[in-house]
């Protein structure tokens, strides 16, 4: 008989980026069989929020950067996701979005949102890990 089960199917991904930067970065998702994911005919959504951290390394506050329309505290927000058939999508945010964010080292998480029939939609965490923003010396006008 099976003693735990870990449920949790996200990958860990720590992201990079510079403070005053454009923000693109595309992702291939796939499922267990390497199949690309028909994202834009199965209509899904995706979330996706940065978080400061507190000494106990959990989010903290409100999100400093999240997705658009989120319905939160956010002040920043990353582009319309834009998604394919290929498995791809694709976030982006300006770079007077990404001026915005002070340098500094944040958590972040990415949901996958799939709707169902029963209308009770399917959540699932893709990816975690840290946010870190680079501090950048030019600043545009």
């Amino acid at each position: 008989m099976a003693s735990k089960v870990n449920l949790d199917t996200s990958e860990r991904l720590d992201i990079t980026c510079r403070q005053g930067d454009t923000f693109s970065l595309t992702l291939t998702l796939k499922n267990c069989a390497g199949t690309a994911l028909t994202l834009t005919t199965s209509e899904y959504s995706f979330l996706m929020q940065v978080w400061s951290v507190d000494a106990r390394g959990a989010a903290s506050g409100d999100p400093i950067l999240g997705s658009p329309n989120l319905g939160k505290n956010v002040t920043n927000s990353f582009e319309q996701f834009v998604i394919d058939d290929s498995g791809n999508v694709t976030i982006s945010a300006t770079a007077s979005t990404m001026r915005e964010i002070e340098g500094g080292v944040y958590i972040y998480d990415l949901q996958s949102i799939l709707p169902t029939s029963a209308g009770a939609d399917t959540h699932t965490t893709v990816l975690r890990g840290n946010f870190i923003v680079n501090p950048d010396v030019s600043k545009s006008l």
